[in-house]
């Protein structure tokens, strides 16, 4: 019997595999969440997430995925364009909320893609990928947002049907809710700076009158909800975009989930976030859309070291993990992330370890539907649809992660990283100007298979010099030619930078 449930599960996965499929589509990107933070990723985890190991239970979890970048923006322009953020003009950090448009006109958006293929899209979340505002002059001479006119290049212009969210982190301003093009309800006050308690951080600057960041979270799901129940008829698939808001600063759990996993309040902010994934997925099933529904879950970039972290960690709960290091870092805790991807009725629990990137759910849904991608089209994306359905292993064998300061490394399906740096990249030690104060190797080079937690730096160890030669030579290459997966040489949209001169003159030694 057991041979027979095996045979079919098998043919059940080379027929999802081998045809066109158009479910619908829900990608819900958690903020500054960490690998750690789910109980079905980490078994000494204090926060109890029921609904996301139901997603797990009903779909493939990925134990090897990783973000693009360990920051907000870099990591949300790789998924959405399948293509590496060092490409752009941006090097390092993120963007502001009144920052410019960073996705250019012509770089097609997985939206645009799926829209193509029929699909309704709608984005419900936060953007951090910047938007053309109009500016006016105060009688003061000095330039201000115009918050009464359109919003030009925002999500509605890179491919969205729909859009309801806010321009950037739940802690940066402007503070306002934007509907497609236009903001709700334009500012009438101003909410001060405060940095003393991390938690609770906020940068300072003006918010929109129906705008309390304590409730952000729930409207976005609210939207969400209002959406699949406004696709139910089911006429077209829809694509929706769900980038949470948390459990980024600021930490605001609601009342009745305080104290719920006694290491504190971002603690009790995942909880929250969990039950809210549960009402979403209970409309799927009271609208009959769920097993027509295929829901991605995961998280932009590792969980913030500054909320907290050592607290909750000797309180027994690891944010990152076995991993080292945070949000911002080159190390795994930076850029490893939490990845279901969860259809009901057509996959199943299983566990996948191959080196998959969020920069790949471009390629993988482009396969999935039937769309065949132009030459210049997410050139480092790299499909992992057959794992998802269950068949053969990943054709990704190496990828290449950002630190927050824009520092480079490339990680290998067989475990070996080579970090083109001598510290974190980002906020952990040893950090930038740590590395100034004392001596360090330029470089580092970990055996994830042995060593998942970074320990033991094998730059110089003779037994990989070979192999570091290799992999210098590989990041050269990715980097000359515009892309990383195989075809004809694209360009990068600026010249060579700092990082790149560094990884270009050493793969020459």
């Amino acid at each position: 019997m057991k041979r027979i449930v095996l045979a079919s599960a098998a043919m059940l996965a080379l027929t999802v595999c081998a045809q066109e499929q158009r479910p619908n589509i829900i990608f819900i990107l958690a903020d500054d969440l960490g690998y750690g933070d789910i109980s079905s990723f980490n078994p000494e985890s204090k926060i109890s997430t029921p609904n996301i190991d139901r997603l797990a239970r009903d779909g493939v979890r990925f134990t090897n995925a990783h973000a693009a970048s360990a920051l907000s923006t870099p990591s949300r322009y790789a998924l959405l364009t399948g293509r590496y953020p060092w490409r752009t003009s941006l090097k390092q950090g993120g963007l502001d909320g009144d920052s410019p448009a960073l996705i250019a006109p012509e770089r097609e958006t997985m939206a645009e893609m799926l829209s193509a293929r029929g699909y309704r899209t709608a984005c419900v979340g936060k953007w951090h990928l910047g938007m053309d505002w109009k500016r006016r002059e105060t009688d003061g001479g000095k330039s201000e947002l115009d918050f009464d006119s359109p919003i030009k290049n925002g999500p509605t212009e890179r491919g969205f049907d729909y859009f309801f969210g806010i321009p950037a982190s739940l802690d940066i301003a402007p503070y306002v809710y934007v509907e497609n093009d236009r903001v709700t309800a334009p500012p009438d006050r101003t909410i001060a700076k405060q940095n003393k308690e991390p938690l609770l951080l906020m940068h300072g600057g003006p918010a929109g009158a129906d705008f309390e960041p304590g409730e952000c979270l729930p409207n976005l799901f609210r939207h969400a909800i209002e959406y699949v129940d406004g696709r139910k008829s089911g006429e077209e698939p829809f694509f929706l975009y769900l980038p949470l808001s948390a459990p980024h600063t600021p930490v605001l759990p609601a009342p009745e989930y305080r104290g719920k996993t006694g290491i504190g309040d971002y603690g009790d902010f995942v909880v929250m976030i969990d039950d809210l994934i549960g009402d979403l997925v209970e409309a799927l099933e009271r609208n009959g859309q769920l097993d027509d529904t295929m829901i991605v879950f995961t998280s932009d970039n590792g969980c913030a070291g500054y909320i907290h972290v050592g607290e909750m960690e000797r309180k027994g709960h690891r944010p990152s993990y076995i991993y080292r290091g945070y949000k911002s870092d080159i190390y795994e805790g930076g850029h490893r992330v939490p990845l279901i991807v969860s259809w009901k009725g057509r996959l199943c629990g299983e566990e996948r370890d191959d080196l998959v990137s969020l920069i790949d759910f471009y390629a993988t849904f482009a396969q999935m539907t039937g769309h065949e991608l132009r030459g210049d089209e997410a050139v480092d994306s790299y499909s992992f649809w057959p794992l998802i359905a269950g068949l053969g292993s990943g054709l990704r064998k190496d990828l290449i992660c950002e630190a927050g300061e824009g520092y480079l490394s490339l990680l290998r399906s067989d475990g070996l990283k080579l970090i083109f740096y001598g510290g974190s990249g980002g906020w952990s030690r040893p950090t930038t100007r740590q590395l100034k104060e004392a001596e360090y190797p330029p470089m580092q080079l970990f055996d994830l298979s042995e060593d998942p937690a970074e320990k033991r730096n094998l730059i110089s160890e003779p037994a990989f010099a070979d192999e570091v030669v290799r992999m210098k030579s590989d990041a050269a290459r990715y980097i000359s030619e515009g892309r990383s997966t195989p075809g004809e040489p694209d360009r990068n949209d600026t010249d060579i930078w700092r990082q790149a001169r560094i990884i270009m003159e050493t793969a020459l030694r």
